[in-house]
């Protein structure tokens, strides 16, 4: 209405100039009897004209401009922000119009209040059982996904994270078969489907064993069909990592298949020594002994392989299911708790903390069982227990005054039983179980002092280098995910809450790429299916290669030396690309993040081939110039509190939430496909 408006004035406007201008001429050409009339109708239309553009003025000023913040805080109090306070002057001719509008706002932000917690109550209870499910599922050792029928994730629980070893691929709507091979999964379900076919109450899960794609370690995998999914072909997948135990049957079974090669040589000998000394009864007594000293002979070897074969076996596969990694000090604790009972005992703890791999029920007991033991016969009741490790090897060691135990007295306790463990397993048992020999000595560095020392694997994990440890993730679900089904080549026709996006922010060391400047940390958040996924987030340092103003550092705190162990962009882009996927990139007055990326497409060989999104230009087309576009202020329009300012991830978190807002007012005004966003200021 306000630009019709604006029309038909200015031709009004337009009108009375040409009028204006044509009494003029007739005035200067007339004669003087005549001049009179033209000039008092010269003077008339200037003062007609003067009259419409100072009603004009005063209408734009006190009527149009109003109307125009009114309809603008309406559409914000109607779609995303009860609350919002209208941005509209003291002066104006609305009258009461703007209090009882934003009175309104208030009630209804109010009504919505009451409403949420009304809400809120009557879903306490299916709270309380999300959140039973979320902690089971997050408390599995084994990884958890939940697919649809096409593979994309709606369920991931943080041993999903950490058993694929690919964060950047792992999140609500991106496909399992970025990380999981699909004919492999496809092959397993089809195989479910046709045995369910041949009989219903045939099992509706099957095994495989597969490899993480682009890494090299293997995954145990069990599939199953979800009963009753919205897609009709939804699938649950668990899985493990078996990488160690399937090396260690390779190493097995080539164990087995040398040994059997190496015992073929000396078996032969043996029968032919045998037969010999069978069949010839008159053979000369030196080729006797030489028969009989060859029996002896590889019968030993033989012998010795054997043991050798059983004592590889034991390492390979020793604690194979029952071991599991924990820190010392847990350990330790477990024991204390055990010896705590007896009032002449006591156990303290030195040493640093280390990962321990070992059946901990098991290992406990052992523990409890030799400091018992000691004390009785030593008499000792003060004992210390130090985690050790050498050359990628742990020690228990179990300290006490006096003198080191004797070996016989150590095998003897072998043969004893521990009750209390599960299947009533001899201490031999519990050893070969952990591929450890006991012995005892003196202590290494206090006088008067002798150990126990229980050698027990070291957990991976304590060998890893630090980049290479996962955090873990809270578990993240979105089961809306599965109605939408994707279409690549109509994304931008598709409804802008159907989407996926990635926000993200660059922090650069100033304003002009082209004269040098560089990025120093990208920060990204997912948005799926209108969720801001604050646990799928991209939060990276850039080693710019160049020192970094202090201006800049002024404006975002980031500091050469904070970005010095960083990597290049080189490095950053194609993992901010495999983190992208096909999403739909946003940003906030994108053109100049996009400005820094695109420099080094050529380097790098990476190119970003997703639509862009800015918020800036959808925020331009549906409040227009008259308001500050900034992502503060669009941010404090719309009810939003940015924490962390000019942080590249905690900007993007806020233009994150500015997005949702703005598709809700967009909505309002017909822009409701992506290339409609994209088109909102054309």
């Amino acid at each position: 209405m306000p630009k019709r408006f604006d029309l038909i004035i200015g031709l009004n406007l337009v009108l009375t100039l040409i009028a204006l201008i044509y009494a003029v001429f007739n005035f200067l050409g007339a004669d003087a009897s005549q001049q009179m009339p033209a000039l008092i109708v010269a003077v008339l239309l200037f003062m007609v004209a003067a009259m419409t553009a100072g009603q004009w003025a005063y209408l734009k000023v006190f009527l149009i401009r109003p109307l125009r913040a009114l309809e603008r805080g309406g559409d914000i109090i109607l779609s995303t922000h009860a609350a919002h306070d209208i941005e509209i002057g003291p002066t104006h001719e609305l009258g009461s119009l703007p209090a009882n509008l934003q009175t309104l706002g208030h009630k209804l932000a109010e009504s919505k209040r009451e409403v949420a917690r009304a809400l809120k109550t009557g879903a306490q209870q299916v709270t309380q059982q999300k959140d039973y499910l979320e902690q089971v599922i997050h408390g599995l050792d084994e990884g958890v996904l939940v697919c649809d029928s096409q593979g994309r994730i709606l369920l991931y629980n943080p041993s999903a994270v950490r058993i694929l070893k690919c964060p950047e691929h792992v999140g609500l709507g991106r496909s399992a078969y970025e990380l999981i091979p699909r004919a492999s999964v496809e092959h397993t379900l089809e195989l479910i489907e046709s045995r369910r076919a041949d009989d219903s109450n045939a099992p509706t899960t099957s095994d495989f064993v597969c490899t993480v794609l682009r890494k090299e370690h293997m995954l145990h995998c069990r599939v199953g069909l979800m009963s009753g999914s919205r897609d009709g072909g939804g699938f649950v997948m668990t899985f493990s990592d078996v990488t160690s135990r399937q090396g260690a049957l390779r190493k097995r079974n080539e164990l087995l298949r040398q040994t059997i090669e190496n015992l073929r040589s000396p078996l032969a000998s043996l029968r032919a020594a045998a037969e010999n000394l069978t069949h010839y009864d008159d053979i000369e007594t030196d080729m006797r002994h030489a028969f009989q000293q060859v029996i002896v002979d590889e019968s030993g070897q033989i012998s010795a392989q054997i043991d050798a074969l059983a004592e590889e076996s034991r390492k390979l596969l020793g604690g194979e299911f029952v071991t599991m990694d924990i820190r010392s000090p847990d350990l330790i604790k477990q024991v204390r708790k055990r010896v705590a009972t007896d009032a002449q005992l006591e156990l303290t703890q030195t040493g640093l903390p280390l990962w321990l791999r070992v059946d901990s029920q098991a290992m406990v007991r052992l523990l409890e069982f030799y400091i018992r033991r000691i004390h009785e016969t030593t008499g000792a009741g003060a004992f210390d227990l130090e985690a050790d490790h050498r050359d990628h090897k742990v020690f228990l060691d179990l300290a006490w005054e006096g003198e080191p135990l004797s070996h016989t007295q150590l095998k003897s306790w072998e043969e004893e039983t521990l009750p209390d463990v599960v299947g009533f397993p001899q201490v031999s048992a519990v050893l070969r179980q952990h591929a450890s020999v006991v012995w005892s000595q003196r202590h290494p560095r206090v006088e008067g002092r002798a150990i126990l020392r229980i050698p027990i694997p070291g957990a991976g994990r304590q060998w890893e280098v630090s980049s290479e440890i996962i955090p873990a993730r809270p578990i993240s679900y979105d089961f809306d995910l599965a109605e939408m089904a994707g279409d690549d080549a109509q994304i931008r026709l598709r409804p802008l809450r159907e989407l996926n996006f990635v926000v993200f922010d660059t922090e650069t060391t100033g304003l002009n790429p082209d004269q040098g400047d560089e990025v120093i940390s990208i920060g990204a958040v997912r948005v799926v299916n209108q969720r801001i996924l604050s646990d799928e987030t991209f939060d990276q340092l850039v080693n710019p290669g160049r020192p970094i103003p202090k201006q800049s550092i002024k404006f975002h705190g980031i500091t050469d030396e904070m970005v010095k162990d960083a990597p290049s962009l080189d490095t950053v882009l194609p993992q901010f690309r495999d983190f992208v996927s096909d999403s739909v990139l946003v940003a906030h007055n994108a053109w100049f993040d996009m400005k820094f990326l695109k420099r080094r497409e050529a380097q790098t060989g990476i190119r970003l081939r997703n639509p862009v999104l800015d918020t800036l230009i959808l925020s331009v087309g549906i409040h227009g110039h008259e308001v500050e576009q900034s992502l503060d202020a669009i941010a404090g329009r719309l009810g939003i509190e940015i924490f962390d300012r000019h942080s590249a991830l905690a900007d993007s978190l806020a233009t994150a939430e500015v997005l949702l807002r703005l598709i809700d007012l967009a909505e309002t005004k017909g822009i409701r496909t992506l290339q409609d966003a994209m088109n909102a200021y054309k």
